[in-house]
């Protein structure tokens, strides 16, 4: 059950006096509704209020429902006084001055939105309508004459204010006989509960003053109907709670199959997508070796010596990795770093450059590439030239920033290509690329791209140093195979999972969804996916089964 549905749930078992318990020792209500008889007539008397014609008794088929001992059934005109404005013209509008409410704003009013009026009326016209008519104070209800919801404002402010005539209807109670929010629980819940049958009209069903007047209302003690709203107050609230959670589900859910591959990404690079095998070489063994052969490079002149970074401070470490694993920088693990340079374009076709445009995240995207001219290569440094296994992250630009993508020559039908100066190479060693583009495409780096990010709000860029020192965590060889091959694994099973999702089905196929779990059972399926389960192959149908399995136990 949805929260709103429980609401009402709620809110009609209140109105039945099933919510707690009767007081047997509590004044009937019968005797209350006698003390409000005698008030009224006494301010009718006083000229306080206009004598009305009587209200016809309720009728047996007016009672939609037995009421508990001490209760009775009343009409809401026995109550106090329904009436609504006196007109005031469009021609009668100022831009500023007292708010003028229609049923939209008395409605907004009722859910506790703060309002913009839209219309106003001068201070001396507001006390001119006052005077014949009276004002709308502190407890009174005001109510859209269209209110099949039950949008009832139970007036909290002092500040003045007038309303549209017809169109807001207003309820005065009898004063200190009765727990206003309590009447205006009790209209909302006759309201939803039958507002078809209370309203009239042929083009839309509205309610008019004598119809609101004669609305059945369960009346119960005063000291019941203080405990109601008490108890009322207490689980409204909780189902308060329960729609914020609920809200959460739906993006959740609307947004499953964008955040299910994310998921997958973070649980891998924190060991948690495969199980760790103790006879693995440990990553600080492999971290070892490519700083030994990073050393021999550099000593043969083959790359850069660089300046050492700082050791991986605690404050940095996002959580504890498993045995086996090690945090390093990325510096550590790559035998090059460093930013394309811009080149010199021309139209000939022979070396292309790959810029932001060309780094999407489905892979590098040569069509897009534009090429540098032919005489400037022999200015480019060997290192400079892209090889396979290269990760090319953009490094400058709004929208652009920490785009990744993994490159591969056999991509490229050229000779040769290059980078330009908007984006980053990172070459690593004997460390799996794809573990590494795993890593930097995961949430734990790119929800950190923006602060990690300096520049102006137009040229944003991830400097070289940054992405240097950025922290990786670093398994054992043999494991990174084992979680690249699980991850293109539920990959590819996410992109099916996503092509059933938002598939259109057949209206002939319309009872032929995805069940969870995806075996028939003989009770009832309680949740299921929306699709067509023939576009799932047999491994995505065994994995939404294991990934039920725990709920099964």
């Amino acid at each position: 059950m949805k929260a709103a549905e429980l609401r009402q749930s709620i809110l009609q078992a209140a109105m039945r006096g099933k919510l707690i318990l009767q007081n047997p020792q509590d004044e009937p209500a019968s005797e209350l509704l006698k003390r409000i008889q005698k008030e009224k007539a006494r301010l009718i008397r006083e000229g306080k209020l206009k004598k009305e014609a009587s209200l016809p008794p309720i009728t047996e088929d007016e009672i939609p429902f037995d009421l508990p001992d001490g209760w009775v059934w009343c009409r809401l005109g026995n109550l106090g006084d329904v009436q609504s404005s006196k007109r005031v013209f469009v021609s009668e509008f100022v831009d500023d001055g007292i708010p003028f409410y229609r049923g939209t704003e008395v409605g907004a009013l009722s859910t506790g939105k703060k309002i913009v009026p839209k219309y106003h009326i001068t201070d001396e016209h507001y006390y001119d309508l006052i005077n014949h008519t009276g004002k709308p104070i502190v407890g009174d209800l005001l109510m859209p004459s269209i209110c099949p919801d039950g949008r009832i404002w139970l007036v909290d402010t002092d500040e003045p204010f007038y309303f549209k005539d017809g169109r807001v209807l207003w309820i005065h109670l009898v004063e200190n006989h009765l727990n206003n929010r309590y009447i205006q629980q009790a209209l909302k819940a006759r309201l939803i509960s039958d507002y078809k049958n209370i309203a009239s009209g042929t083009t839309f069903a509205e309610l008019k003053i004598f119809l609101l007047k004669e609305v059945a209302i369960p009346l119960p003690p005063l000291h019941e109907q203080n405990r109601i709203i008490s108890k009322l107050d207490e689980l409204l609230a909780l189902c308060d709670e329960l729609e914020i959670e609920e809200k959460k589900l739906d993006a959740l859910e609307a947004h499953f199959t964008e955040y299910l591959p994310k998921a997958i990404l973070q649980v891998a690079v924190q060991g948690k997508l495969v199980p760790q095998n103790s006879h693995d070489e440990p990553a600080s063994e492999l971290l070892k070796r490519i700083q030994q052969e990073k050393a021999q490079l550099a000593k043969e002149g083959k790359i850069k010596k660089e300046k050492p970074l700082p050791p991986i401070s605690e404050e940095e470490i996002p959580y504890d990795l498993p045995e086996g694993w090690v945090w390093c920088r990325t510096a550590d693990i790559c035998s090059y770093i460093q930013r394309g340079k811009s080149p010199t374009y021309s139209d000939t076709k022979m070396y292309p450059v790959v810029s932001q445009k060309c780094v999407q995240w489905d892979g590098i995207d040569m069509s897009k590439a534009r090429f540098i001219a032919p005489e400037t290569m022999s200015k480019y440094e060997e290192n400079r030239l892209l090889q396979t296994g290269d990760l090319l992250w953009n490094s400058t630009g709004q929208g652009t920033l920490g785009r990744i993508a993994i490159y591969d020559k056999q991509l490229n039908s050229y000779q040769c290509a290059v980078a330009d100066s908007h984006v980053t190479i990172l070459r690593p060693m004997h460390i799996l690329p794809k573990y590494m583009y795993y890593w930097f495409a995961g949430p734990e780096v790119q929800g950190t791209i923006d602060e990690k990010a300096t520049g102006s709000t137009k040229q944003t860029e991830l400097a070289t140093l940054t992405i240097m020192s950025h922290i990786l965590p670093l398994p054992p060889l043999a494991e990174q195979l084992r979680i690249v091959s699980k991850v293109d694994e539920l990959r590819t099973l996410c992109d099916e999972l996503k092509a059933a999702y938002t598939a259109t089905i057949p209206l002939d196929k319309i009872d032929n969804i995805i069940p969870f779990p995806s075996t028939k059972k003989e009770e009832e399926t309680l949740l299921a996916a929306r699709g067509d389960v023939g576009q799932l192959s047999n491994e995505a149908m065994q994995a939404i089964d294991d990934l039920f399995a725990e709920d099964e136990e």
